[in-house]
């Protein structure tokens, strides 16, 4: 009678190395897959919150007969406040009553909103460290669509809307962020890049300051006014008048004689040309 064969009980440890080494590599094909994945999700998201702001400030237009201003005076309610209710917001809006105060911390001006959320900041605090702890947003209004106390009209853009920067976006990773509720006053002479974002620096610069805004920025010359963002791809995106939005690469070239904190006057450079309303210069598809 011949002897049964020895039925095999399990691995052998050749082969579970062998498992354990192609699980490894499932996984680290995976994880950046995956991570790619969720990061244009919150890409995409990004962009929607821009076209959603583009139109409030659209219909704020339309019914006022001008953008907002990028904070009222004296109040210094910015203009995100002001677009509160044509971006489903306006129960807030009531409640901060801006006809009648004045901005300050309360537990209004405090809250995190979704719509001035960008997810892909790797900074996940929901109120501004640079700021005396507003609410945080992740966009700087274009002063010329809107300034300080201003009421600019959509006529006065005359090198073409779907020429001319809104909105862009600025993180609290690399940079200051921005304030919905408005300009933030602590700091004399600090606070306007609280809500206004300018081209005098390259798209992505990083900020030159400590805490709070903006202790030692200001012989930096001013970063704290560049837009910035934490996508891949190196650039950020942008609303422009006409409602679309663009993503510009941080190489757009700028104006080097005005990194400064002055405002920015008009120049023969990409970005230059895509933030003023009516410098008269053109600008090809090409550029940017």
């Amino acid at each position: 009678m011949k002897p049964s064969p020895r039925c095999r009980s399990g691995f052998t440890l050749i082969e579970l190395l062998v498992v354990i080494a192609i699980i490894a590599v499932l996984i680290g094909l995976l994880v950046p897959a995956v991570q790619k994945v969720r990061e244009a999700a919150a890409r995409i998201k990004c962009a929607n919150n821009l076209h959603q702001m583009s139109l409030g400030m659209t219909h704020y237009h339309d019914v006022n007969k001008g953008y907002p201003p990028a904070f009222a005076k004296p109040s210094n309610y910015g203009w995100a406040v002001f677009v509160l209710p044509y971006v489903e917001q306006d129960n807030l809006f009531q409640q901060l009553n801006v006809t009648t105060t004045t901005l300050s911390v309360n537990p209004l001006t405090t809250l995190a909103l979704e719509v001035y959320t960008c997810p892909s900041d790797p900074d996940s605090q929901t109120v501004n460290k640079y700021f005396s702890g507003y609410a945080k947003s992740n966009y700087a209004v274009s002063e010329q669509v809107s300034d300080g106390g201003s009421h600019i009209k959509a006529l006065s853009i005359k090198d073409g809307l779907s020429n001319t920067i809104m909105i862009g976006e600025r993180d609290a990773f690399n940079q200051v962020a921005a304030l919905w509720p408005g300009r933030d006053t602590a700091t004399p002479g600090a606070g306007v890049a609280s809500v206004i974002g300018r081209p005098s620096w390259l798209i992505n610069t990083k900020y030159g300051g400590g805490l709070p805004c903006c202790t030692g920025d200001t012989p930096a010359g001013c970063t704290r006014f560049a837009w910035s963002s934490a996508h891949s791809g190196n650039g950020a995106n942008f609303a422009f008048c006409d409602g679309s939005v663009h993503f510009l690469q941080a190489t757009l070239a700028v104006d080097p004689k005005q990194k400064s904190c002055s405002k920015p006057v008009a120049a023969d450079f990409t970005l230059y040309k895509l933030y003023f309303a009516a410098d008269g210069l053109p600008i090809g598809a090409a550029e940017w």
